[in-house]
């Protein structure tokens, strides 16, 4: 989980992003100093900040309940849910897998916008409807105003807001190639995004910096995103098929746990001109020791290469994942993300296979692409 956990709400894990800290103190600051004052002149300095502090909690309650609308509907679909993160920007629900149909898409998309929604007009209707005092009534007022931005904002079709995950959708059942309705929907969520950065460029030049600093932020944000959600999608396709035996690197040879750093780095990386070497077990029932890759070496300090050993540097069994040859290479792929590994280690019948890395993965796509090119092209590119 990446942040500070705070809770489980329905099952799901609840985690907090250190930049929800900054944007939490930023809403607050901006509403005590500006928003609440100018609606509310009589208000003190103290009860004005008590009442943005409680509004800015109470609009990340309803970010916190947009996803979980989301999470919901997949896990009620039958895809797992990691957690859910505040960050920044909002929240975040992490799936272990995708939709499987344009409909769930859509469905799993459009549900967090609905929750703002009503959201927004509930909190409307009671401050109208309800008698209150008036921090009450302005922080449901506040909430109002909020959650129905919120929900027109995310029904834009910048992918990967929930518009554009809605717009991929709607393309995903006319064209009837997931990908390709990636593609479209990450080419209009990038012009989404250059739009935001164009009028944040207008508003510095109209004299308002901080608003077109966090428009253009924002707008950066949509078009990075779109971006990752293409190529994203160009992964999970060529890798579908693929196994964990066919993604791996198999080590070029062995380094002993107690040689020196200075010798691995003469003998053992030199001899066998490779990144990464298994450590050889010291105990019978072990498959291997650990791993010893050239970059564990960059980060010792080099005078102490002569007294330290490979198993003070080497990464050790326990903190690698294992996986069979037959691992489908999503599912390797979603294990690292969940256990935070940079590796895992393929193992069959107790015998040291392989890892499976970025790079080998890297490897794998690109040699996936080439092949995917007309032979003409495999010539020009030689």
């Amino acid at each position: 989980m990446n942040g500070i956990r705070i809770g489980r709400v329905f099952g799901i894990d609840v985690a907090i992003h250190p930049s929800w800290f900054l944007i939490f103190g930023l809403f607050t600051f901006t509403l005590a100093t500006g928003f609440f004052p100018r609606a509310y002149g009589s208000w003190s300095s103290t009860e004005a900040w008590i009442v943005a502090a409680v509004a800015t909690i109470l609009l990340f309650v309803s970010v916190l309940a947009h996803e979980l609308g989301h999470s919901l509907v997949a896990r009620a679909q039958g895809i797992p849910v990691t957690n859910i993160t505040l960050f920044l920007l909002g929240g975040v629900s992490t799936l272990e897998k995708e939709a499987t149909s344009p409909g769930r898409e859509a469905l799993m998309a459009g549900v967090g916008p609905l929750v703002s929604l009503v959201i927004g007009l509930v909190s409307w209707a009671a401050a109208s409807l309800l008698p209150a005092p008036q921090p009450v009534q302005a922080v449901l007022l506040y909430l109002g105003l909020a959650n129905v931005t919120l929900a027109v904002f995310n029904l834009l079709p910048g992918f990967p807001l929930d518009g554009g995950r809605v717009l991929r959708a709607l393309l995903w059942w006319r064209l009837r190639d997931r990908v390709r309705a990636t593609r479209g929907a990450a080419t209009v969520g990038q012009v989404v995004g250059y739009l935001f950065i164009v009028l944040g460029v207008l508003q510095i030049l109209g004299g308002s910096p901080f608003g077109g600093l966090w428009l253009g932020f924002v707008g950066w944000i949509i078009v990075q995103g779109s971006r990752a959600g293409a190529a994203h999608e160009v992964m999970q396709r060529d890798l579908a098929g693929a196994t964990a035996s066919r993604l791996m690197t198999e080590p070029a040879g062995w380094l002993r746990p107690f040689v020196t750093l200075d010798s691995a780095a003469q003998h053992g990386f030199r001899d066998f001109d490779s990144r990464c070497l298994a450590v050889e077990p010291e105990e019978e029932d072990q498959v291997f020791d650990g791993l010893m890759c050239a970059r564990d070496l960059d980060v010792e300090p080099r005078l102490q290469w002569a007294t330290r050993r490979v198993r003070d540097a080497m990464v050790p069994a326990r903190d690698i994942p294992i996986v069979a040859p037959d691992a489908p290479a999503l599912e390797v792929l979603r294990l690292m993300q969940k256990s935070r590994a940079d590796r895992v280690a393929v193992i069959e019948e107790g015998r040291l296979l392989g890892f499976v890395d970025a790079t080998s993965v890297d490897r794998y796509l690109r040699w996936h692409e080439t092949r995917r090119q007309p032979p003409e092209s495999r010539l020009t590119a030689a």
